[in-house]
């Protein structure tokens, strides 16, 4: 299953822009150094040789072009590793989306309480393109029934097994579900203010999938 299809993420524009302007940066930087050089070279030719003016043109030029692809080398690995970081992050988040909007439903039918328009709506939302992989309706979510913590913490567990992750996927995954669950909690009023059976599943999945 891919998240990005699910969950609305950016998309990673200021990777690309950070690179850009590096790049800009270092190529005006080298340009710079290398004009400098050539005055320096040039002043000392009535002190040298002509012999020694070359060498020393040839030399700072290799040394300009050495110190040209050792930075971009540099730059590369950076943003290599910023890339796939920031997508990490990106991942997290989406899955989290996706287990909020499950928890943040149970908490609405098995409290009878809306924790904001906003955060109903996205959680309707995100459920309706999740019928498909349970094959429910939204009937059926709308009832008691449905968000019991036997069954809820089923279907989160069915989410885990059917969702694609790059890397350590038990660590992400376990990141996510915190992390929505503590998201969850603010949304209804802080520590505490869930229904009993919320934390029940929470349990139920701790338990079943992470220990």
């Amino acid at each position: 299953m891919d998240i990005s299809r699910i969950a609305d993420i950016g998309t990673i524009n200021q990777v690309s822009q950070t690179r850009s302007v590096e790049h800009r940066t270092e190529n005006k930087s080298s340009t710079m150094a290398s004009e400098h050089t050539d005055k320096f070279v040039k002043s000392e030719a009535m002190f040298s040789p002509a012999y020694t003016k070359k060498s020393a043109q040839k030399q700072n030029s290799d040394n300009n072009l050495t110190q040209r692809e050792d930075s971009d080398s540099t730059v590369d690995k950076v943003d290599a590793e910023t890339s796939r970081e920031t997508k990490g992050e990106l991942m997290t988040k989406g899955i989290s989306h996706i287990i909020r909007a499950m928890l943040v439903k149970q908490g609405e039918i098995l409290s009878g309480t809306v924790p904001s328009i906003g955060a109903k709506m996205y959680s309707d939302e995100l459920l309706d393109q999740l019928r498909a992989l349970y094959g429910n309706s939204a009937a059926e979510e709308n009832t008691p029934e449905y968000w019991q913590p036997d069954e809820t913490a089923a279907r989160m567990l069915m989410f885990f097994d059917a969702v694609s992750v790059d890397g350590e996927k038990l660590l992400t995954l376990e990141r996510s579900f915190l992390s929505a669950f503590n998201d969850t909690e603010q949304l209804f009023g802080g520590r505490g203010r869930l229904p009993l059976e919320s934390y029940e599943t929470k349990q139920l999945v701790m338990d079943s999938y992470f220990k």
